[in-house]
Parts: structure tokens; sequence; C-alpha cells
């Protein structure tokens, strides 16, 4: 293996994270990909990659080499690989994706179901979004896109708006005393459900009370969204949630989607993703145009199911 080689080793390593996801990339054996680490090992005199429970990190002279050598690598194979023309119905791209637990429960499903019919080689791995990281990984390539609650000013960075979002509150089907509207008294007097971690959301924990208004009554907090619908489904608690998750969670928990009787602020889902080029920047234009024609939509408003 030359030196060129294993350069590509290094930098599907380091942007997979693992073995296997640099194996996937490069189309080659999972021990061809052990054995080029160890042949860096060996002429660096370094570990290179730390095994982790859920990845492999890299020492700070593979990040450095990683860093030094991924952009012109990058643009040697994108020359040689000019004329090679992408076809999503036979690519073997593999792209890591990070979604909120509450992003991934409403963004994810339609999209793998969407990718089986127009991209069914496509491999997605779904990765836990941590937003004071989002930049970072997003630029080092061990992200290749974002969804969620987001913003970014940083110029190597693209965003792109995918859907202007409100909240809506979601109970039991059979809830005993709300069916079909909210009004103002009946939603402050409720018991509700919260989440703690709730990635910038709106909760009813987070909601400033004034002196005239009494605090919500919380019965319940969560550590995360990703029990909450099943939750709700078999309480008559009140939970509060963007309104294209209440919806997606309606037909799967069979829930109410009802609009919420105070004003709350509005927001953006926004995919963001490195403005890099290189050898997959024509598949990473094709997966960014199919997640806007996927997710992507005009703005929602109260009442709209």
């Amino acid at each position: 293996m030359n030196d060129l080689g294993l350069l590509r080793i290094l930098v599907a390593v380091h942007e997979c994270g693992s073995t296997t996801g640099a194996a996937e990339r490069l189309n080659v054996s999972q021990p061809s990909i052990s054995q080029g680490l160890g042949r860096l090992r060996d002429i660096t005199g370094d570990q290179m990659f730390i095994r982790g429970s859920r990845s492999m990190t890299p020492t700070s002279l593979a990040t450095q080499l990683y860093l030094e050598c991924r952009s012109p690598l990058n643009q040697l194979e994108g020359t040689f690989r000019a004329d090679e023309p992408f076809d999503p119905k036979t690519t073997r791209d593999r792209f890591t994706i990070a979604f909120s637990d509450i992003g991934a429960l409403t963004f994810l499903p339609p999209l793998v179901g969407a990718l089986q019919k127009r991209a069914p080689g496509i491999r997605i791995e779904a990765t836990p979004l941590e937003i004071t990281q989002v930049d970072s990984l997003l630029k080092s390539g061990r992200l290749d896109f974002a969804i969620g609650k987001l913003e970014t000013q940083d110029p190597a960075l693209s965003q792109i708006d995918l859907i202007d979002q409100h909240y809506a509150a979601i109970v039991r089907r059979d809830h005993p005393t709300i069916q079909g509207a909210l009004d103002e008294e009946t939603f402050r007097n409720a018991a509700h459900a919260v989440v703690s971690d709730a990635a910038g959301h709106w909760q009813a924990v987070s909601h400033v009370v004034h002196a005239d208004e009494p605090a919500f009554d919380v019965r319940l907090t969560l550590a995360q969204f990703n029990v909450l619908p099943a939750t709700i489904r078999e309480s008559n608690l009140i939970g509060v949630v963007p309104h294209r998750s209440a919806v997606a969670f309606s037909e799967t928990w069979n829930l109410q989607v009802l609009d919420i009787p105070i004003p709350l602020p509005r927001f953006t889902v926004r995919l963001l993703a490195h403005k890099g080029t290189g050898q997959r920047r024509t598949a990473y234009d094709w997966m960014t145009t199919f997640i806007k024609d996927v997710l992507g939509s005009g703005p929602t408003e109260p009442g709209q199911v």
C-alpha cells in the first residue's frame, strides 16, 4: 500500500470514526483498513486513533495530519474522478447526519423511507446532535450534515432553511377533559409533561411567568423527548412539541394535536453542511437537494394538521 493509500485511510477513519465506516467509504475490507493504520503507527510512532465504546478518537498528531492532507487529497481525487457520473440508484455513499432526539423521531423515518426508493445503496449513520460542537464536527468531516433548530455564523458552513415551525400541544385521543381545542385557562391549569434536555425548544418550565400568571403544573420531567409521546398516550398529561413532530406523533401514538392558546416563539429547522469541495461534492449536492425535497416545506400555521 502506497503513502497516498495510507493518507486516504487516515482521512476516512478520521471522518467516519470507525474502521467499518472507513472500509465502506473506500470500498475495501476492514482488515485492509486495520493494516493501513498499523503501518501509519509504525511510520509515525503514534497511536493515531484510540478506540472508544462508540467511535475511534484521533490523537493530536492524527488530527494535525488530517487537517493538512484532507483538502489536497480531496482535490486530487476529485480531479481523478471529475468525469465519473453520480448515480443515486447505484451509489454506495455513506453520510453521517446529526439529529436531536426529537429530530430523529420526526425526520429520520421519512428520510430513510424516501432513500429506500430513490437511492437504496446510500447508508446513513444517525448520530446525536451536539449543538455546541456541531460547527467543528462538520468542518472536521466527522459530520456530513446536521438537522435541527440550528444557526451558524461560520463562513465555511452552509445553512439551508427547511421548515418554519410553531409549537403544538399533544394529548391522548380519549382525554377526559380536553377534546378538539384548548383555551388558555385549560392549558395553564393542565398537568404538563416536560423535557429537561429540550435542545432549545420551548417547554412549560422555560416559560417566563409574570406576576399575574400562575406557574405551570409540571407533573413529569423527562430527560429526552423519545418517551414523551408514549407517556402522553398512557396519561392525562399535556406536552408541547414542534408542530411537525406533533403530527408525526399523532399518527404513531394516536394523539390529538392542538393549537396552543398563548403566544409562543416560532423557529426555523435548518440543514447545516460543510461548503468544501472534493470527490464527494456531487454526492453532497444530491443529498442536500434530497433532504430539502423530503423535509422542506413552507411555513406552518396554527390550525394546520
